[in-house]
């Protein structure tokens, strides 16, 4: 019985010690930004990619990667749908005839998208730009930063074990709210 109370409050003092340590960082800071938004994409995450032995960090990679993958599908197969030559690549004839069929609001965006993706400015969009549009929306959809911070939630591991359970980040998140 003292093994468990001393195991527990070991457990306890961990913990405190991990929320205090990132009270001012950006993970601290995204959880009071808007901290239901946060907990509810950070279970999540953690149900998803973890289960109930709990987010690894190859889990969270598992997220990011097809979060990006998601998003750069998406941009890729705008661009893909424009290509009525299947020849791999948009010129601006097949843009026209995309033109002439959408909406006036739809104009404006297939205008702007196929300006913006064609990067050096040949009125075409190569299959190399189209790949590096759905990059750059990949990192629209899940930046850097963003990555950074899901990552940041192994710091939250209270036991070390390598995987954060939901009760874990819970616990983190009250002794948060207690020290802020």
């Amino acid at each position: 019985m003292v093994k468990l109370v001393v195991s527990a409050f070991l457990l306890l003092m961990v913990m405190m010690q991990s929320a205090r340590a990132d009270t001012d960082g950006p993970l601290a800071e995204a959880m009071r930004k808007d901290p239901a938004r946060f907990q509810a994409m950070a279970e999540d995450v953690i149900a998803g990619y973890g289960g109930p032995s709990g987010l690894t960090p190859a889990g969270i990679e598992d997220h990011v990667a097809l979060e990006r993958a998601a998003a750069r599908a998406s941009a890729m197969r705008r661009f893909l749908a424009m290509d009525l030559n299947n020849d791999g690549a948009v010129e601006r004839a097949e843009l026209a005839v995309i033109l002439r069929a959408a909406s006036a609001t739809s104009r404006g965006r297939l205008e702007r998208q196929f300006a913006a993706a064609d990067s050096d400015r040949d009125d075409r969009v190569s299959a190399s730009e189209i790949r590096a549009e759905g990059q750059a929306a990949a990192l629209r959809a899940l930046t850097e930063a963003e990555a950074a911070i899901l990552r940041a939630l192994m710091t939250l591991d209270a036991d070390k074990d390598g995987a954060l359970r939901a009760d874990e980040f819970r616990m983190a998140v009250k002794l948060l709210d207690e020290v802020t």
